[in-house]
């Protein structure tokens, strides 16, 4: 019960917060991004040091955070140059900097893997709500849209796991996600989809194109899990952090939305809205 109002009381408080600054788009949601990226980064990079890496901290943080930043001012090409560029610079600074018996490489290569996969996987947040649909309605809830898939289908997920979940989906990564528990996780994304599309958001829905969408976005959502599931137990780790309380890290709660929210901008560029 405890743990149950922690939840709600997190819930509570990100809930509103996120739908305002995602409103308020601009300046306000690259830094919103920018900053879920940093301390995603920062709880990614604590639990690379416990098994023996040194990313570098700074480096990342700040890649992190001017990613979005940079995609809202520049766009997408330029900005994915300007921050390579800065991550190869930062590498070929750790190179020289860490002695090789303390890999300098492949701890380069640790911070730049969590810099892009944090900063610039959510930085395509921006394109979501900026781009498609000049209302700022329309656009917030174009936004939410792959947000409220992704947690249908985590909750499907869970539910038709519990249920009737009998065979392990991947037990060397996650022995308690189950096939059928998928299976229900895409058929509930689907449906929520479908409704979202035709009900909340008609301009991009349409039956045909609700269906198709749910389902790519409960299999990445299914993805992103693993994969985030896979980095906790190479680093031992139950939680990514305990910043959140009852709900363990940010990372453990973007760690699908940061391949559907980029999966939503590349279907949208792909079939229109």
């Amino acid at each position: 019960m405890k743990n149950l109002r922690r939840r709600l009381v997190v819930a509570a408080v990100g809930i509103p917060a996120s739908i305002i600054v995602v409103y308020a788009g601009g300046i306000f949601l690259a830094l919103g991004l920018g900053f879920l990226g940093a301390v995603g980064y920062w709880e990614y990079a604590t639990m690379m040091r416990e098994i023996g890496h040194r990313p570098l901290m700074g480096v990342g943080v700040l890649t992190a955070v001017a990613l979005p930043l940079a995609v809202l001012g520049l766009g997408f090409p330029l900005a994915w140059v300007v921050a390579v560029v800065a991550l190869a610079i930062g590498a070929a600074v750790a190179t020289f900097r860490l002695p090789p018996p303390e890999r300098p490489l492949s701890n380069a290569a640790v911070t730049v893997f969590g810099a892009l996969y944090l900063g610039g996987l959510l930085s395509f947040g921006i394109p979501l709500r900026e781009w498609f649909l000049p209302d700022p309605v329309e656009g917030t809830l174009l936004f939410f849209y792959p947000v409220v898939v992704t947690w249908s289908t985590d909750t499907g997920a869970y539910t038709g796991g519990k249920l009737f979940g009998r065979r392990q989906m991947s037990p060397t990564i996650s022995p308690n996600k189950t096939v059928e528990g998928g299976l229900a996780g895409i058929l509930t994304g689907a449906v929520a989809s479908l409704l979202y599309g035709l009900w909340v958001l008609p301009s991009a829905g349409g039956v045909a194109r609700s269906l198709l969408f749910g389902l790519l976005i409960a299999i990445l959502a299914i993805v992103g899990d693993l994969v985030e599931s896979a980095l906790k137990r190479e680093c031992g780790q139950k939680d990514s952090s305990a910043l959140l309380p009852g709900h363990g890290g940010f990372l453990d709660r973007l760690d699908s939305l940061l391949w559907t929210i980029p999966g939503a901008y590349l279907f949208f560029i792909a079939v229109g809205l």
